[in-house]
């Protein structure tokens, strides 16, 4: 999945026509936000390391925190390229250049997949995940638990130790 990310990163930096279109796809996988979501945002939304999120789904707000470096590299390209303009299909456009194969429509929704997968896989709470996705059903956000079978197994690892060392 790395490496997919790379290819993209490297498509979009290569030949990209809009120059939005990196700092949208890095909300994105930084985020877990929606493309239009991430398009919204303004260096108004950018704060203290955290990106607040006004424009979604459900009409709720939701803050999730970004690296510094994500920050500062979002406010310099608002200064040098003024607000998001529409760069959907440059997206998709750097998408074709790559051998990434996505079902038809999923092109940046699979980002947000990606985030939330690789949340998972790295040991997040599925319930951090569904409060930075703004799921408001939990069924919803489990469907990205599955890419991570040792999750269950938190139950061991995470758990109180009850029986004594073995000898």
């Amino acid at each position: 999945m790395d490496d997919q990310i790379a290819e993209l990163m490297d498509s979009i930096r290569e030949g990209c026509d809009n120059p939005h279109v990196e700092p949208i796809v890095m909300i994105c996988l930084s985020t877990g936000a929606r493309w239009f979501e991430a398009e919204k945002s303004s260096p108004t939304s950018v704060r203290n390391g955290v990106i607040t999120v006004s424009s979604t789904n459900s009409g709720k707000i939701r803050a999730v925190t970004i690296s510094a470096d994500l920050q500062a590299l979002l406010l310099k390209h608002w200064r040098q390229h003024g607000p998001f303009t529409s760069a959907i299909t440059s997206f998709r456009r750097a998408l074709a250049k790559t051998t990434i194969k996505l079902p038809k429509g999923q092109a940046a929704h699979v980002l947000r997949h990606t985030f939330a997968s690789h949340f998972i896989q790295k040991g997040g709470s599925i319930l951090t995940l569904q409060e930075i996705l703004g799921h408001s059903c939990l069924a919803v956000t489990r469907r990205y638990a599955h890419l991570a079978p040792d999750y269950l197994r938190h139950a061991v690892t995470h758990g109180p130790s009850l029986l004594p060392p073995q000898s």
